[in-house]
């Protein structure tokens, strides 16, 4: 079964193309005309994005070598001590708001030191694959959108992370 699934993982995006490139000549639809538009609609996007991307990088790593990861962890810690959450997670519960690919590096550290089966490795585990990048998320998107009012979409936002990281550590 595994040699069919490689086989066909091989295969399927060569057969997507070829269908949908089959499908629109049968058709008779300009098949070329309508990819050159969607690569300079998708550069576009692109080109409209990029800013806010850069900006929520920037700041990130501003945040991390200025020091301020390191103080929030040393103030916050304690609380999270309080509530059982191992310090080990602090680094990551702090950054996944903010940064999917910054957080997936933490989450392969901690599974590389403590292991996949250990408790924090399930945890970062589980953490990094179902809480959302708030920050990320919403500076992408509201900065593209040209929405200026978020309401209540940072509350929630966090209210929903927050909930994320308790399931982790309950369900871990």
């Amino acid at each position: 079964m595994s040699d069919f699934f490689s086989a066909l993982s091989a295969v399927f995006i060569p057969l997507i193309f070829t269908a949908v490139l089959l499908y629109g000549l049968f058709r008779k639809a300009p098949v070329y005309d309508f990819f050159a538009e969607g690569v300079k609609e998708g550069l576009q996007s692109a080109v409209e994005v990029l800013p806010f991307i850069i900006a929520i990088f920037v700041g990130i790593r501003v945040f991390t070598a200025s020091g301020a990861m390191e103080l929030f962890q040393r103030l916050l810690g304690p609380i999270f001590g309080l509530l059982g959450v191992p310090e080990e997670l602090l680094s990551l519960i702090l950054l996944r708001p903010v940064s999917g690919s910054g957080s997936l590096v933490l989450a392969g550290e901690i599974l590389q030191e403590f292991g996949p089966d250990s408790f924090l490795g399930r945890a970062a585990s589980v953490m990094t694959g179902t809480c959302e990048t708030v920050f990320y998320v919403l500076a992408v998107y509201f900065g593209v959108t040209a929405v200026k009012k978020s309401r209540h979409a940072l509350w929630a936002g966090l209210a929903g992370y927050a909930a994320g990281i308790a399931a982790s550590l309950w369900l871990c």
